[in-house]
């Protein structure tokens, strides 16, 4: 098989891996403050039943604090299974809107994960036929870099935008200092992004990131490979 096929597959095994593991760490902090509420509430058992008093504000702090966990870990188990329903199928019709909820929430357990505000989109959904997965990596490795570009308490912007040609649409990524993207993407991210039509590119003049995303996968790509 040749070597750029080869790297390509590899590298959408490595960031399906990556992520996951992003999910399993942020599902192992859940665990942990769980584990050590539980502790404390074991503590103060064992100190009713000795007889000391224990303040019912305690009991219900380390209640509440097991169920805001609870909850945080079904909404990453929510997050992680919607990822992994990405690769069910290498093309179907999918909401653009909806690839950067997604995005957005996997990428925020990066430790270094930074602010994001994506602004409402007022319209009909953006709806585009592509590879869910393929789009996904696209979309939530250009966030990563976007986090490392950005300085520390700032805030990512995000839009959709229809093009002017009307074949697509743009994502558009802003909150950076002047040459903030400039050598983004490598070239095995922008192999994997033509794979299904997308460019990425640095708007120098605007400072912003443009991702566009065709309507359709077109000629030669990933669709009638």
């Amino acid at each position: 098989m040749n070597d750029t096929v080869d790297r390509f597959g590899y590298e959408s095994l490595a960031f399906f891996g990556r992520v996951n593991a992003s999910i399993s760490h942020e599902l192992k902090n859940v665990m942990a403050i769980i584990s050590e509420t539980a502790g404390l509430l074991g503590d103060l058992s064992d100190m009713a039943s000795s007889g000391a008093p224990v303040a019912p504000d305690m009991l219900k702090d380390c209640t509440a604090s097991i169920v805001e966990e609870i909850q945080r870990g079904f909404s990453v188990i929510r997050q992680m299974n919607r990822f992994s329903h990405s690769i069910d199928h290498p093309v179907e019709s999918v909401d653009i809107l909806e690839v950067l909820d997604l995005s957005v929430n996997l990428s925020s357990y990066l430790s270094f994960a930074g602010k994001v505000d994506v602004l409402p989109y007022d319209g009909p959904a953006p709806m585009v036929a592509t590879c869910p997965f393929l789009l996904q990596a696209v979309v939530y490795q250009t966030l990563a870099n976007a986090f490392r570009k950005i300085s520390a308490g700032s805030e990512l912007t995000i839009s959709v935008v229809g093009s002017t040609d009307e074949k697509g649409w743009k994502i558009l990524f802003s909150g950076f200092g002047p040459g903030g993207f400039e050598g983004f993407p490598d070239a095995l991210l922008k192999t994997m992004a033509a794979s299904i039509g997308v460019a990425i590119d640095w708007d120098s003049k605007a400072d912003r990131l443009e991702i566009f995303v065709p309507m359709t996968i077109g000629n030669g790509s990933l669709s009638e490979s």
